[in-house]
């Protein structure tokens, strides 16, 4: 035992035998309680992660897929298609990629995406509607200076909303329709 300057008689830490190393039953329940509410914040992200593919905007997919359809052709300096499987749900590349989209696609249901190759138009002009010229294909190519045929990308969800993208040879980027 020492003494302080104020007189007071001070025990000293590693002689008292009342002094144990070790939590308070308040510091264990604080911790188990911070455990217990990141597992919970953890698990309903993950639950989310997993329902992610039911939103999938089958409009963003296919951007996405033209993209990397494009990239390929160029970087590889080949001729590179893009199509839309039935069976897959999805827009596959004749490298092997593949694009999922999301269940509306799948082969039970009746979404589906058609491809229409529509004329070259001169400058800023108008494309012609694809419902007029009716030349479906199966297949997109993409030449290896990243170009295309002018074309029309018709999506339908197959819960009535049908959507149609125009592409023009050189981008990525719809028209939008006038």
């Amino acid at each position: 035992m020492t003494t302080s300057e104020t007189g007071r008689i001070l025990a000293s830490s590693h002689k008292c035998p009342a002094y144990k190393a070790g939590f308070t039953l308040l510091e264990i329940i604080l911790v188990i309680a911070l455990i217990a509410l990141a597992s919970s914040v953890l698990i309903a992200n993950f639950t989310t992660f997993l329902k992610f593919e039911d939103r999938l905007n089958p409009e963003e997919v296919l951007y996405a897929a033209i993209r990397s359809a494009r990239f390929h052709a160029a970087c590889e300096r080949e001729l590179t298609s893009l199509s839309y499987e039935k069976e897959s749900g999805s827009l596959v590349i004749n490298t092997g990629d593949s694009f999922p989209l999301n269940n509306n696609f799948s082969s039970e249901e009746r979404g589906e995406i058609r491809f229409y190759l529509v004329p070259s138009a001169q400058g800023m002009e108008r494309f012609s509607d694809p419902e007029d010229t009716k030349f479906e294909v199966r297949e997109i190519f993409f030449a290896p200076d990243r170009s295309s045929n002018p074309f029309v990308a018709v999506i339908d969800n197959g819960q009535g909303i049908i959507i149609h993208l125009t592409f023009d040879p050189f981008s990525n980027l719809a028209r939008q329709p006038e």
